[in-house]
C-alpha cells in the first residue's frame, strides 16, 4: 500500500505543479499569481508527502517537515486568491499579505529548532518498515490546524456570499467551484481528527486534484461561468435587426423581438414552422455567394397592416466546433423598407433631372445645322461628368441674309440653371444684333452691352463668332473673338495653324477690345472652333492642350467636319481615361475639294 500512496502523491504533484506552470505563464490574469501559489503549495505538499512515504529515518522526518512549507502557504493563497477573483483586489495589500505570511515562517521556526519540533508533529514509535508512517500531532498543531482553517473558512464564505450577489445563470457554476473547494477541506478536517478510515491517510493532497481542475479549467478558463451565453442573449433581444435561429433541418427554433416587428408575426406564429413559410413575397438575390453556408437576399412582402417591406435577409451556417456538421442556421433580417424607398426616390429624381439637363442642353444647341452652300458644317457637344448639370458652352450656326451666315461658339461661366438662362440670352442676342447689324466686332460690343446691363452675378463668357459669305473659290469669314480660343485652320497640306486675336472676355468691362480677322477658307481646307473643355482636359496634371490638338488636326485627313470631330472627341475621352471634367463644344466647317 505504501508503494501505491507513494506513486499516487508523486502523480499528483506532477499533476498540481503542471496547473501551476500553466496559470504562471498566463501573464496578466487578475487573480493567476495567487492561484498559481496555491496550486504550488499544494504540489510541494504532495511531492513531500511522496518523498516522506518512500523513505526512512532522519529523511522521513526531513520531508515531513518540509511538507508544512505547502501546508501554510495553502489558506493564504487561497484567501488572496478569493479576493482578487471576487474583485477586492483592494483588500490585498502589502501590508496584509506580510501579515499572512508570519503564520507560515512561525511553524517554519518551530520545525526548525529540536526543542519545539514535537510541539507540532513527530511520528508515533515503533513503526513498521514498509507501512505507513503514523504522525502524532503536538499542541501547537492544533493552532496551525484551527488558524488555517479560520482562513479558509473567511474565504470561502467571501466567494459564497460573492456569488450568491450574483444573477441566478451563476447558481450551477457557483455550486460546483464551491463544492471542488470544500472536498480537501473536509477530506483534512477528517484526516486530522481521525474520523473513521480517513485517519489512516492523508489524502488532502490528492482531493486537491478535483479543485485544482474546477479552479483552472472552470475558474481562470470561464468555462463554467459563461457570461458570453448571457451578454449574447441580451444583446439579440435589444438589438434592432432581426435575428431568427433555425436548427439543422431547417425549422425556427427562436427570434428576437425585432425579428417579429419586421415580419409582423407572433412568436408562436414562427417557432416550429420552416424558415421558407415565414419569408414571404418575392426574394431578389443580392449576393448568393458569399462563402460556405451565406447568402444576401432581398425579400419583398405585403405586412398585415398592409404596407410593403423591403427586408434584407442574410443566412449563415452553424456547425458544430470541428465544422465537420451543420447544426442550424441563423438567419439576419434587416428592415431597409425606408431605404429602398428613398433609393428608387432618388433613382427616379435622378432620372427626370437628367432628362430635364438634356432637354434643356438641347435647346440651347440647333439639332440641325443649315447648309452653307458648298460648305461641310458639324458641331459637337458633350457635357462634363454625368451629365447631369447643365452647362455653358454652346455653338449655333443661323443665316444673316440670303449671302451670309452667323457662325457662333461660346463659354458661358458657371453652370446649372443660372449658367443654361445666361446661354440662352447670349445665343438668341447675338442671334438679335446679328440681325441690326452683322459686323462680327459691332456684335460682340453689343452682346458685351446686354450682359454688363443684364449680369447681376457677375457672369461673362467668351464668344467667338464670325460673319461667313460665300465666295467663287470658297467661304470668307469676318471673325471676332472675345476672349475665346483662337480657332485652328487646317490647309489642304496638313498644316495648322490659329486665326483670329483673342480678344476679351465678353461682359466683364465697358469697353472690351475686339479684333475683326478675315479667314479664307478654301478647297481642302477645315476650319476647327472649341471651347476650352478640350485643351484643359487633364490627366494626371498635365493638359490636352493646343499642341497636341493642333498635331492631332493635322493627321486627320479630309475636310468634311463631322468625321474629324467625333476624332477629335474620341482622342480627348482617352486621353482623359474617363468622364469629362468640362463641357466640350465643338465647331467646324469643311470645303472638300
Amino acid at each position: 500500500m505504501l508503494r501505491e500512496l507513494t506513486a499516487m502523491a508523486a502523480v499528483t504533484a506532477v499533476a498540481l505543479a503542471a496547473m501551476g506552470i500553466y496559470v504562471a505563464r498566463r501573464a496578466g490574469s487578475r487573480a493567476g499569481a495567487s492561484l498559481a501559489v496555491m496550486l504550488s503549495s499544494v504540489a510541494w505538499w504532495a511531492t513531500a508527502y511522496a518523498m516522506e512515504l518512500s523513505t526512512m529515518g532522519s529523511a522521513r522526518g526531513l520531508w515531513g517537515d518540509l511538507k508544512y512549507a505547502g501546508i501554510v502557504l495553502l489558506s493564504p493563497a487561497w484567501l488572496v486568491f478569493v479576493l482578487r477573483y471576487t474583485g477586492r483586489d483592494s483588500w490585498v495589500t502589502r501590508r496584509r499579505v506580510a501579515a499572512l505570511g508570519i503564520e507560515p515562517v512561525l511553524v517554519a521556526t518551530v520545525l526548525a529548532v529540536p526543542a519545539t519540533h514535537d510541539l507540532v508533529r513527530f511520528y508515533r514509535p515503533g513503526g513498521q518498515p514498509g507501512a505507513v508512517p503514523v504522525i502524532e500531532s503536538g499542541p501547537l498543531f492544533w493552532v496551525v490546524f484551527g488558524y488555517g482553517n479560520a482562513v479558509l473558512l473567511v474565504a470561502t464564505v467571501l466567494f459564497v456570499r460573492a456569488m450568491a450577489a450574483l444573477p441566478s445563470t451563476y447558481r450551477v457554476a457557483a455550486t460546483v467551484m464551491v463544492t471542488a473547494a470544500l472536498v480537501p477541506w473536509v477530506v483534512n478536517v477528517l484526516y486530522n481528527l481521525n474520523v473513521g478510515r480517513f485517519g489512516a491517510v492523508d489524502v488532502t493532497p490528492f482531493a486537491f486534484i478535483l479543485t485544482g481542475a474546477v479552479l483552472v479549467w472552470g475558474l481562470y478558463r470561464e468555462r463554467l461561468i459563461n457570461l458570453s451565453s448571457v451578454a449574447w442573449s441580451a444583446v439579440v433581444e435589444a438589438v434592432a435587426d432581426g435575428v431568427i435561429l433555425c436548427d439543422a433541418f431547417g425549422t425556427v427554433s427562436d427570434a428576437n423581438p425585432a425579428a417579429l416587428r419586421v415580419l409582423g408575426q407572433r412568436r408562436r406564429e414562427l417557432v416550429g414552422r420552416p424558415l421558407d413559410a415565414i419569408l414571404p413575397g418575392a426574394v431578389t438575390e443580392l449576393s448568393p455567394d458569399n462563402g460556405p453556408g451565406t447568402g444576401d437576399a432581398q425579400v419583398t412582402f405585403t405586412g398585415r397592416d398592409g404596407l410593403t417591406r423591403h427586408v434584407e435577409v442574410r443566412r449563415q451556417d452553424l456547425s458544430v466546433p470541428s465544422g465537420a456538421r451543420r447544426a442550424g442556421e441563423l438567419v439576419l433580417l434587416r428592415d431597409v423598407t425606408e431605404r429602398t424607398v428613398r433609393e428608387r426616390e432618388f433613382r427616379s429624381l435622378l432620372t427626370e433631372q437628367t432628362r430635364i439637363a438634356t432637354v434643356l442642353q438641347s435647346s440651347l444647341v440647333p439639332a440641325l445645322l443649315p447648309p452653307m452652300g458648298d460648305v461641310f458644317v458639324a458641331g459637337v457637344y458633350e457635357p462634363a461628368g454625368s451629365g447631369l448639370e447643365v452647362g455653358g458652352d454652346f455653338y449655333d450656326v443661323f443665316r444673316i441674309d440670303a449671302q451670309r451666315w452667323g457662325v457662333v461658339l461660346g463659354d458661358v461661366s458657371g453652370k446649372g440653371a443660372s449658367a443654361a438662362a445666361l446661354t440662352g440670352l447670349v445665343r438668341y442676342t447675338v442671334r438679335a444684333l446679328a440681325m441690326l447689324n452683322p459686323r462680327p466686332a459691332q456684335v460682340l460690343h453689343g452682346l458685351n452691352d446686354v450682359l454688363l446691363r443684364e449680369g447681376q452675378d457677375e457672369r461673362y463668357c467668351t464668344v467667338a463668332f464670325a460673319v461667313a459669305q460665300e465666295d467663287p473659290d470658297g467661304l470668307d469669314l469676318t471673325l471676332a473673338l472675345g476672349g475665346h480660343h483662337q480657332p485652328l485652320l487646317r490647309s489642304g497640306d496638313g498644316r495648322v495653324r490659329a486665326v483670329g486675336v483673342p480678344g476679351t472676355a465678353i461682359g466683364l468691362i465697358d469697353e472690351p477690345t475686339i479684333t475683326e480677322t478675315l479667314v479664307q477658307l478654301r478647297q481642302g481646307e477645315l476650319l476647327c472652333m472649341y471651347t476650352d473643355g478640350l485643351v484643359e482636359a487633364r490627366r494626371e496634371g498635365v493638359f490636352f492642350g493646343d499642341e497636341r490638338l493642333s498635331a492631332l488636326l493635322s493627321t486627320l485627313g479630309g475636310a468634311r467636319p463631322a468625321p474629324v470631330l467625333d476624332a477629335i472627341a474620341s482622342a480627348v475621352h482617352h486621353f482623359r481615361g474617363g468622364a469629362l471634367e468640362d463641357d466640350l463644344a465643338l465647331l467646324a466647317m469643311g470645303l472638300p475639294r
